[in-house]
């Protein structure tokens, strides 16, 4: 438990025993041991398997995609490399996802810079998923459960041993859209101090879908060969331009104790939005985007300094992290959906925070977690006039304007080892969440005078207290079986996007939406916290050494109090709120946020089995997985939003030496229940199948997948309203309907090299 193995114990040990004499006695030199203790594994967690992290990789450039792979898991549709994940129906917000250690914000009204967005997929060497029984050392804020994605840690030479140099370089090409990248790192290391550099760049043109889904009106197309997009391709699906760069420096001193300094920036020129009515573009003077006022500057740009120190000494560990982020984002129209009309969109924000944590070794079977983390984040939100008149004239519109965010929690976790049956968990965690506003306006005092009045003259700040727990605990009666149960309170505050966008004037409400169903939003300053109580027991039933069979099935019920959910803008709210917008079901409609009950319930069921071995064919698994959640709300009796139906994966995997093939069967169900409330689109079920091939050299390894296989036509269930053309500043010009369907046929490649 301390956390160092020592040949001076086993010596002593040894030396107790009493050797007959030999003739001639060799003295040897002593020799002491170290090991580093691996990574904390903290109760509760599912992780993506080390050896199928490779080929996931190789297939997206989207990091939260790689969650698609654990149990319960999902991803909204967003650009290209921007999907947000879901766990078990809650999503973006609800979930606290940490890069590296780093609680990391967004800085859009649309959600189009998350968190996993800043971590390309190549330098992603663990992934592992809290899904509700979150233990509060590593969640809060978030009644979802946590993600924790990190790169790589750093290696050290041997002492007395050459420096140690290593690399690795990559490149990928995706037939569907012409996606295309490459990645690069370095290292240089002696046995103290470690020094490394990485890069990746990917871009991507629209990709297609596997059959004509649209449909053709006035509004949606023009006839210009610059707007046409053919009847298969999904309009602003495609990004340019990504690139991240870090450079890192690490001290190992007193063989115990690592201090890391990571910096990083990811530079991107422009990503399309399909489900939203804007897109992330460059601000350079152009025929596209002729108004940005920050015109040659670097538009959307992602910095992050990290200064991270883990410490082990005889009674634990101890664990500091600092980091700063900055983000600037610029926002408007790419050309599959321009017809002639600007709106350029910015937005930045400031992040600081930290976490100081420390882990006892009470006795040889109790360990005590206790810490802070603190997140202090400022956001402006504001949106450059449009000429000398008009309704976008004169100055500048401040959606979100001084926004301040401000978290800080307590915590206190005892984990147990009665006997080798019996663990334990219990933790209690407190906090606070401030946040506060400045005084907005539009683009001019006519068009939104009074509605900025009004907001400017409420108090805007408002204080949340959080108190949380989690109690779990485990039992392994036998080698062949491990039975789990927990019972957790969460509790997560509304972010500054739910609160306080201000005006019911539809453009500028159809501009804040992070859940691309395509409706119009406005904020609510009396939001209260969510708070959630999530019961969730499973059974894992294996053999002995878990290494040839296992099947785990979950079952989880979360009760929600105050959920933020959304309700129909009526004629009492506002003058701009028509009765219609009560009562259509066919089109698009302008909501508010509002605190309701929610209940959510599901199961998640997991397994694999080794089938055997023929001499020179190789052997054979087979492994799988199901999920299936519902989501009601318990205050209109609708159904919650992006409730992603029964889904089912299947893969058969054959490995020979350096091979490894995979077929990999996809089915989802049809999604037949939906928010009324949202005019939420019904999906229908398809299946999918996949194959895959990878072979690894010692210094090499090559992928090459065919996704879609049978280029089948399918929506995605939780891919949202398909907007990626038409007039995005008209809520309602866009046909009512259209989903956005997934990609089809691909052929991927990926080739790395390590040196």
């Amino acid at each position: 438990m301390s956390g160092k193995v020592s040949a001076r114990a086993v010596a002593a040990f040894l030396a107790s025993f009493p050797l007959a004499a030999t003739a001639q006695e060799t003295v040897l030199d002593a020799v002491v041991i170290t090991a580093d203790r691996p990574d904390e594994a903290v109760a509760g967690a599912s992780r993506l398997d080390r050896q199928a992290l490779p080929a996931l990789r190789a297939k997206t450039s989207d990091t939260a995609r790689l969650l698609e792979n654990i149990p319960g898991a999902a991803t909204y549709g967003a650009g290209g490399i921007s999907s947000l994940p879901v766990i078990r129906g809650l999503a973006d917000d609800r979930l606290r996802t940490t890069v590296d250690g780093m609680d990391l914000m967004t800085a859009c009204p649309n959600h189009m810079n998350p968190a996993l967005s800043f971590i390309d997929p190549s330098k992603v060497a663990s992934v592992e998923a809290y899904a509700g029984i979150a233990p509060v050392s590593v969640g809060g804020d978030s009644i979802g459960g946590t993600i924790q994605v990190k790169s790589g840690p750093p290696r050290f030479a041997r002492p007395g041993e050459a420096l140690l140099v290593e690399g690795e370089a990559g490149i990928f090409q995706r037939s569907n859209g012409n996606a295309r990248g490459k990645n690069f790192r370095a290292m240089l290391a002696n046995d103290r101090l470690n020094l490394s550099y990485s890069e990746s760049e990917s871009e991507s043109d629209n990709y297609q879908a596997a059959g004509d889904f649209k449909v053709r009106t006035p509004t949606l197309w023009k006839t210009t060969a610059e707007n046409h997009v053919a009847e298969r391709e999904v309009g602003s699906s495609a990004y340019g331009g990504s690139r991240n760069t870090e450079f890192g420096l690490a001290f190992r001193f007193l063989h115990d104790h690592l201090i890391e300094l990571k910096v990083g920036e990811q530079d991107l020129d422009y990503e399309g939005f399909p489900n939203q009515r804007m897109d992330m573009v460059w601000s350079v003077p152009d025929a596209a985007n002729m108004y940005s006022l920050r015109m040659g500057q670097p538009s959307n740009m992602n910095e992050s300094v990290n200064l991270r120190y883990n410490g082990q000494y005889e009674w634990g560990v101890l664990e500091a992290t600092l980091f700063r982020q900055r983000l600037r984002h610029h926002m408007d129209m790419l050309r599959d959906r321009w017809i002639g009309m600007f709106m350029p969109m910015d937005a930045e924000s400031a992040t600081v925070g930290g976490l100081l944590k420390a882990s006892a070794d009470l006795t040889d079977t109790d360990l005590l977690r206790a810490g802070m983390d603190f997140q202090n984040y400022r956001y402006d939100d504001w949106w450059p006039p449009i000429g000398l008149s008009g309704a976008m004239c004169c100055d500048a519109f401040w959606n979100v304007r001084d926004g301040r965010r401000d978290r800080i929690g307590l915590f206190a976790e005892w984990e147990a080892r009665w006997n080798p049956a019996w663990m334990t968990l219990l933790g209690i965690r407190g906090g606070t969440v401030a946040s506060d506003a400045g005084p907005v306006q539009g683009y001019n005092v006519g068009m939104y005078g009074a509605e900025a009045a009004d907001f400017n003259a409420r108090d805007r700040y408002r204080k949340d207290n959080h108190l949380d727990w989690t109690a779990l605990a485990r039992y392994t009666p036998a080698a062949t079986q491990t039975w789990e149960a927990g019972f957790a309170r969460k509790s997560r505050s509304p972010n500054l996007l739910e609160r306080y966008p201000w005006t019911y004037e539809s453009m500028a409400m159809s501009m804040n939406n992070f859940v691309g169903d395509g409706n119009a939003y406005v904020g609510n300053m009396d939001l209260g916290p969510e708070i959630a109580h999530t019961f969730s027991a499973s059974g894992d039933w294996h053999d002995a050494s878990q290494r040839k069979w296992n099947l785990k099935l979950t079952g989880h019920l979360t009760h929600v109090r105050d959920f933020i959910d959304a309700e129909r803008c009526a004629p009492g709210m506002s003058i701009r709120c028509p009765a219609s917008n009560v009562t259509t079901t066919n089109r698009y409609v302008k909501l508010r946020y509002v605190n309701q009950a929610a209940r959510l319930y599901g199961f998640d069921l997991s397994g694999k089995v080794e089938l055997g071995r023929i001499e020179s064919i190789g052997s054979f698994s087979l492994g799988g997985m199901t999920s299936f959640v519902r989501g009601e709300n318990r205050t209109t009796g609708d159904n919650l939003y992006h409730m992603m139906p029964l889904n089912l994966k299947l893969a058969l995997t054959h490995r020979l030496g350096g091979w490894t093939n995979t077929a990999e069967v996809q089915g989802v169900a049809a999604k037949t229940r939906i928010s009324q409330v949202r005019n939420e689109v019904t999906t229908p079920g398809y299946g999918l199948l996949t194959l895959r091939s990878g072979y690894e050299w010692k210094h090499a390894r090559l992928d090459v997948a065919l996704e879609n296989a049978f280029d089948r036509f399918y929506l995605l269930p939780l891919g949202g309203a398909y907007l990626g053309q038409g007039n995005s500043m008209i809520p309602n010009a866009i046909p009512y309907g259209m989903v956005l369907p997934g990609k089809a046929r691909s052929l991927d490649l990926a080739l790395n090299v390590r040196f």
